[in-house]
């Protein structure tokens, strides 16, 4: 993926001073975290009492703006990993390129990078990923005139893909003529306005697309094995082993089997209830 249908305006915070942990309190269950250093036993943020995080919004249905306040799955998952650290959530919009190349998180303009992004062995290089927590296949979505029935068929073809994602490269490797889209409801535009015959992103993506855009057809699911993770600056072991711990227990008390009920219309137990899934449309 990022392999991520956002809209919103982007920006950067520049990192506050880090302050060394003097105390611990209790709030809510979890240890409440304060800035310091970037590594070693103790959780530190780069604002003392809140989980700054970047994310490249919008990019729906992991993170978008409805209503004035921003939401989706990613979302849901750090807000229960601040609550777990006793503190509050900040998100921050940043562009999914500072993102994975780690620039983002080595400059100290978040604490934590939640953007709907794959685990390859080059973003490994530059940040560490935390366990997965989503395996998530590309999906060709295409236009009901398109002549096109599978990946086979779009060598030489006009092919949509969000810049700098897995879809982009598998695009290009099949022969597509591929342009790029800066978010995902661009690409998705893009494919109802004509522009494109086809797009090649995420089937956690393209698949509550084909909710707002009935017309469009899913043609293909190309098993890539990809997975979704959190990223956290290299080194930063002391938060990365807490997202971990959070992601554990959300795991086995069925929180990341309601979040996918919710937000992808899916779960992987039996039994989750996905007829309350939400249609977030692209901004």
């Amino acid at each position: 993926m990022k392999s991520r249908f956002h809209g919103a305006a982007t920006l950067s915070v520049l990192a506050v001073s880090a302050l060394a942990l003097s105390a611990c309190t209790s709030t809510g269950g979890g240890e409440e975290a304060s800035g310091g250093g970037e590594s070693g036993g103790e959780v530190s943020l780069i604002s003392p009492g809140t989980l700054t995080v970047c994310s490249d919004i919008p990019y729906a249905p992991f993170e978008y703006v409805e209503d004035g306040e921003t939401v989706g799955f990613d979302i849901d998952l750090v807000n229960r990993i601040a609550e777990d650290l006793g503190v509050e959530t900040n998100v921050i919009t940043t562009p999914f390129e500072a993102i994975e190349t780690g620039s983002a998180l080595d400059t100290d303009q978040c604490d934590l990078a939640a953007s709907g992004m794959t685990i390859n062995e080059e973003r490994e290089s530059v940040m560490d990923f935390s366990d997965p927590y989503l395996e998530d296949n590309l999906a060709l979505l295409v236009a009901p005139d398109s002549g096109i029935e599978s990946v086979a068929d779009i060598e030489g073809q006009r092919v949509g893909a969000q810049q700098a994602t897995t879809g982009e490269d598998y695009a290009r490797d099949n022969g597509a003529d591929v342009v790029q889209y800066e978010t995902s409801s661009l690409m998705i535009q893009g494919l109802n306005t004509d522009d494109v015959k086809a797009v090649l992103g995420n089937i956690s993506v393209t698949g509550p697309a084909i909710a707002d855009n009935p017309e469009l057809r899913l043609v293909e699911e190309i098993e890539t094995g990809e997975q979704l993770g959190l990223a956290v600056k290299t080194g930063n072991t002391a938060l990365l082993e807490r997202v971990n711990e959070s992601l554990a227990a959300m795991e086995e008390d069925g929180t990341l089997d309601q979040l996918k009920a919710e937000w992808l219309g899916t779960a992987d137990s039996e039994g989750t209830d996905s007829s309350a899934s939400p249609e977030p449309a692209a901004s």
